[in-house]
């Protein structure tokens, strides 16, 4: 009968030890997914900021040039090219981001807002992680 306790005792060892080994284990790699994670949450809102950046760039730009009094069709012809040069630019930030996160196995999908250049209604892709 001691011998089974004695037996027992060390099977019950050798299972906590394992069960140690696991959640340590386990522990690690989740620091280090949740590392990568919030490393890309912080790249998601750097590109965010970045994209607002722009936009306010743009309509600072915009109402300038409204300012100097140019001809109508001078001034479409110059908001035209700088929506264009916007969202050229957002988009190719947006892909940026969306490739970089897919190197690390997470989807990204564009979500547009509209903001408003002068008097002209434009879609930007600012991301959201859900």
């Amino acid at each position: 009968m001691v011998e089974k306790e004695g037996k027992m005792k060390k099977r019950i060892k050798k299972a906590l030890l394992l069960v140690l080994i696991m959640i340590t284990v386990l522990a690690l790699f989740a620091q280090s997914a949740f590392a990568m994670s919030q490393k890309l949450l912080d790249e998601i809102d750097k590109t965010n900021e970045q994209i607002f950046k722009e936009v306010e760039k743009a309509q600072e730009k915009a109402e300038k040039e409204a300012l100097k009094g140019k001809g109508e069709e001078e001034f479409e012809e110059y908001l035209d090219k700088l929506i264009e040069k916007l969202i050229e630019s957002t988009e190719k930030k947006a892909a940026k981001l969306i490739k970089k996160a897919a190197k690390e196995g997470v989807t990204l999908e564009k979500t547009y807002i509209e903001v408003e250049i002068y008097d002209r209604v434009v879609t930007v892709d600012p991301f959201y992680a859900h």
